[in-house]
């Protein structure tokens, strides 16, 4: 559902996905038979006056799209229109896609930099593909600053596998500053699509919990473009202190767009997503051979390192969250915010870690 990187892998315990073989742990990573239940497609966010005309165009799509945050385990990103011949002929369109298991309210959201002006202008038009008819579409406009201030609007869908507008009324809304779009699909029923991708992500908490140490991660990564293989820490507290308050140490990280970069990475409250604190190696070979991944992790500072090599160095004191348990995640996800653009031709690949083993 995304992990908040707009990714495109749903996690499995599916013996294809994750395996041990060989004395060997196998995550593997699979492009899978998609289908168009569940998916959605949307166009032309439109502020109308009261007579319908068309005032403002919030967002066409063509330009690339907005940024999506996701929620309840749906993945929202910007496609190529899927049917050019109908009621909408534009090049490029939003989909969300509502993964099997998500939940009945997950959905999908993007912020304005103005304001509408909805009391002048109070209806919104939204062209909408659905692979059904009669489904909820919920549009909800909001105050990104406070979200208590919204109002929402819910109209069905009429046909199926068609483009057609749906136009929502918003003339009973109150005043307040709605400078955020919040799109629902079918909205009180569980997601239904089918994975494009699945993978797997394995974890050690409550299992294997630990604060300081050296860890040695002899692996293998896999290969292909938007293959986003890691392996990492995460604070133990997470749950009761959110990321990135919680810290995160990703040992390893290594992208198919970017072949044998591997990079160590911490991210902390001041320093955290494209803000992280990073530093980066090539390792020739990174996904024909194993090589040897290291992280040292002491009160004053984290070391990364490959096959005996520093390669990066942050420092550690007591006001960042690196003085407490954390505990281990091994995943492959695939595409999104840094795994970037999958290769359409992609079909599975293979990240196999021979041990992790912690020194304290």
């Amino acid at each position: 559902g995304g992990w908040g990187n707009s990714e495109a892998q749903t996690y499995t315990s599916d013996p294809t996905n994750v395996v041990v073989a060989g004395g060997v742990l196998k995550i593997t990573a699979r492009k899978e038979t998609a289908t168009t239940e569940g998916v959605y497609y949307f166009d032309d966010v439109s502020v109308l006056n009261a007579s319908d005309e068309v005032q403002l165009v919030v967002e066409d799509f063509e330009a690339g799209g907005p940024t999506f945050e996701d929620f309840g385990g749906a993945f929202s990103t910007t496609v190529d229109n899927p049917n050019t011949s109908g009621g909408n002929t534009s090049m490029k369109t939003g989909q969300l896609i509502k993964a099997e298991g998500s939940e009945v309210w997950a959905g999908s959201f993007f912020d304005l930099q103005t304001a509408l002006d909805v009391p002048n202008n109070p209806r919104m038009s939204l062209k909408v593909w659905s692979p059904e008819a009669n489904i909820i579409v919920k549009l909800k406009l909001e105050d990104k600053s406070n979200s208590a201030n919204a109002f929402e609007v819910d109209l069905l869908t009429s046909t199926a596998e068609q483009w057609e507008e749906l136009i929502f009324d918003f003339s009973s809304a109150p005043t307040h500053t709605y400078d955020r779009v919040v799109l629902f699909f079918d909205f009180g029923n569980p997601g239904t699509a089918s994975a494009g991708y699945s993978s797997a992500r394995v974890k050690s908490e409550g299992l294997q919990e630990f604060t300081y140490g050296r860890v040695e991660v002899k692996a293998k990564m896999p290969t292909g473009r938007g293959t986003w293989p890691a392996i990492w820490l995460l604070g133990a507290d997470y749950l009761t202190n959110a990321w990135p308050a919680c810290g995160e140490i990703d040992i390893l990280e290594h992208v198919g767009n970017n072949q044998d970069v591997i990079f160590g990475t911490t991210h902390d409250p001041n320093n955290f997503g494209g803000n992280a604190r990073s530093g980066s190696t090539i390792v020739n070979g990174a996904s024909m051979e194993f090589h040897v991944y290291e992280m040292e992790w002491t009160e004053t500072e984290i070391k990364f390192g490959v096959d005996g090599e520093i390669y990066h160095t942050v420092t550690n004191d007591s006001s960042l969250p690196f003085n407490k348990d954390f505990f281990f995640i091994m995943n492959i996800a695939m595409g999104g915010t840094f795994g970037g653009d999958i290769d359409p031709d992609f079909m599975e690949s293979t990240m196999e870690v021979d041990y992790i083993r912690l020194y304290q």
